[in-house]
């Protein structure tokens, strides 16, 4: 009877401790999201393939409460360059404000400045090399496996000239509606031993699909901003994962006990547009000024 009391205890131990590593997580009050102070959030951008710069300035909102957007339409919003460029954003309403006389220009040092009620946000980004990417390929996939269906499968190949950290994300558009949007963030960098990397776009499209695949490459501060945004919209499977925390800005404020929220980025932008065919694999180029596809 010892034995079997043993090995009794041996089980109660093993079926507690399994419970208590699995049990439900109870945050404590101090954790919990609440009716925290609305702040403001900047949205920035200059790349060197669009025309217009843009910014958007909104307020937040409680994580627990009505995701409405709030808009700020009463900003001073300004772009400067390392040139000694300067323009002030026009507001063309829903806290949206954009400019046309800044340039995108890689290597180029560009500060935004923002003034809202007395309170100074501002950010310097640097416009990083863009990716050396020179074709995509379409692929069809005509077999079920464990991670994606049947249809045509998109992969972008980097190659890496040096030992340079890059950080790129890819930003894609299927017959003229963007797929990936903050809680779908694309991030690649190219630290990899070979000097050939490969990215499938984790999306399946049809033939007949006009897609645009645009790779934009990012400084430093604003791919860790992305890549901790996108981590609020991933799980680790387990009940006792920790609350989300905002992801770290690169933008700056005069007031040390102001968090900013946002990002300012400036990105060079590798652009490639085609049409689905149906080809088993299609080879899209691009040649400086011009795309052209090679079906095989």
């Amino acid at each position: 009877m010892s034995k079997v009391r043993e090995i009794i205890s041996v089980l109660a131990v093993c079926i507690l401790a399994t419970v208590a590593a699995t049990g439900c997580y109870e945050p404590s009050d101090s954790m919990v999201f609440g009716n925290g102070e609305k702040l403001y959030v900047v949205e920035g951008r200059v790349t060197d393939v669009d025309s217009v710069a843009t910014v958007i300035v909104s307020k937040s909102f409680d994580a627990v409460g009505e995701n409405n957007n709030e808009y700020v339409d009463n900003a001073n919003v300004v772009l400067r360059d390392d040139q000694g460029n300067s323009a002030q954003l026009e507001n063309v309403g829903n806290g949206v404000y954009q400019t046309s006389e800044i340039k995108g220009v890689v290597g180029t040092r560009y500060l935004l400045t923002v003034e809202i009620d007395g309170q100074n946000i501002s950010s310097i980004d640097k416009m990083p090399v863009p990716a050396s990417a020179d074709s995509i390929v379409v692929e069809y996939k005509d077999s079920y496996t464990i991670f994606d269906t049947i249809g045509y499968y998109v992969s972008i190949y980097s190659t890496q000239s040096d030992d340079t950290l890059q950080y790129y994300r890819v930003e894609v558009e299927k017959n003229g509606i963007k797929l990936n949007d903050y809680s779908s963030l694309w991030l690649f960098e190219d630290a990899h031993l070979s000097r050939v990397f490969k990215m499938t776009i984790p999306h399946n499209f049809v033939e007949g699909d006009s897609v645009v695949v645009s790779i934009c490459s990012l400084s430093a501060p604003v791919y860790e901003y992305f890549f901790g945004l996108s981590k609020q919209f991933k799980t680790n499977f387990s009940n006792t994962q920790p609350p989300f925390t905002n992801p770290v800005s690169n933008l700056a404020t005069g007031n040390s006990e102001t968090t900013p929220l946002g990002y300012f980025q400036a990105s060079s932008v590798l652009r490639f547009s085609f049409v689905i065919t149906n080809s088993k694999r299609t080879v899209v180029v691009r040649d400086s000024d011009a795309i052209s596809e090679e079906i095989l």
